[in-house]
């Protein structure tokens, strides 16, 4: 039983369809779709039914109907967090100010607390260093002229355009769930 990982694998093992399984057990059609798809997690009772009538226990379904939904559930918030840095295009540092509002709301996640933390310190290590390079470039060419000089938007561009290429990365990491960019230190 321990291949199976979802009620509708439960389901097609015995061989039924969704109508049959809501004739079966007494269960509603849509209850057991909402189910399946990891929409609900389902009542006890509804539990009870639909894995007396599989002939399993309540709890596999439970445990791993959860830890399935619970897996969607982080690779979308660690998409949304990885895609908030993009902001930086329209806001300045907003691929740091996003991403942390984001980490706050979802730290006790503790898959989301991990990954995001390594999503932050990555950007706040970029940023710092873009920013003493911007500076230091000011100071050393652009000191008296009163206008930014030319490398300095070059160096943006080039930072927005670097920050692009980690967001698609780590996204396909996300995807594959393999580690996030383990060779920067993480700083959070």
């Amino acid at each position: 039983m321990k291949e199976l990982n979802t009620l509708k694998e439960f389901r097609k093992a015995k061989n039924y369809t969704q109508e049959e399984l809501a004739k079966q057990s007494g269960i509603s059609i849509r209850t057991i779709q909402r189910i399946e798809k990891g929409l609900t997690k389902g009542s006890p009772h509804t539990l009870k039914a639909l894995a007396k009538t599989l002939d399993v226990e309540s709890s596999d379904i439970i445990v791993l109907a959860d830890e399935n939904n619970t897996a969607n559930n982080d690779s979308r918030k660690l998409k949304l967090m990885n895609f908030s840095i993009l902001s930086v295009l329209l806001i300045p540092f907003g691929n740091i100010i996003l991403p942390t509002i984001f980490f706050l709301l979802h730290k006790s996640n503790t898959h989301v607390n991990s990954i995001g933390r390594r999503i932050l310190s990555i950007q706040i290590i970029s940023t710092f260093l873009l920013c003493g390079i911007a500076i230091s470039l000011f100071f050393i060419i652009g000191r008296g002229g009163g206008a930014i000089p030319l490398p300095v938007p070059i160096i943006y561009f080039m930072y927005t355009s670097v920050n692009i290429i980690i967001v698609i990365h780590t996204s396909i990491a996300i995807d594959k769930n393999e580690q996030i960019l383990k060779f920067f230190p993480n700083i959070v």
